[in-house]
């Protein structure tokens, strides 16, 4: 784990020297299992956003969330003791909530969520726009009608995991990049429609 940890430093350079640094006693037990290095490697990868060869991590990470764990287990340390010295905070966030989406930082979301037949079905309208303008008109049947137009429409980016891992929390060594948002790519129980 410690060559895994060199090799992960060089390409995790913008992060934290000292948030690697502190990982650095982390090697595998000889007892333990590969799940146990993976969760050390998730714990390396995450402040990064699980850039290039980290891909086994992150579905590693994955699979914990889907099997209603944590996204972190046991991580080893050289001398066989769990290395602990984080704090996570992470939640998932439904479709149906405009927190399980983003949009470029130049446009705004667009999010309505729609319950339909009275059960938990729900129908969820979202989509990223640049500007919006309505236009208000008069019909016989229907009276005064407001229409809005949104331009330039794109997809949102689901984001139904937001995580908070804070390495070495209440040291000089402390680091963390604040709230992280990913796709975990599990499947909604929504209809999702991207146009309204």
């Amino acid at each position: 784990m410690l060559r895994l940890t060199r090799i992960l430093s060089a390409s995790f350079a913008y992060t934290s020297a000292a948030a690697i640094t502190a990982l650095a006693g982390i090697g595998p037990a000889p007892a333990m299992a590969q799940n146990y290095d993976m969760d050390c490697k998730v714990i390396l990868c995450m402040p990064a956003g699980f850039p290039g060869g980290c891909g086994d991590a992150f579905d590693h990470m994955i699979d914990r969330l889907r099997d209603g764990k944590s996204p972190i287990g046991f991580c080893s340390m050289s001398n066989g003791d769990a290395y602990d010295r984080y704090d996570i905070d992470y939640r998932m966030q439904s479709a149906t909530s405009p927190e399980g989406w983003d949009c470029p930082a130049d446009k705004t979301l667009y999010h309505r969520a729609s319950q339909n037949d009275g059960f938990q079905n729900y129908t969820v309208n979202t989509f990223c726009y640049d500007s919006a303008y309505e236009q208000r008109g008069w019909t016989g049947a229907d009276g005064y009608t407001t229409t809005t137009t949104y331009t330039n429409k794109t997809r949102p980016e689901r984001t139904d995991f937001w995580v908070n891992l804070t390495l070495e929390p209440g040291t000089p060594e402390e680091f963390t990049q604040g709230w992280q948002k990913f796709d975990t790519g599990r499947g909604s129980l929504v209809r999702v429609q991207y146009t309204e």
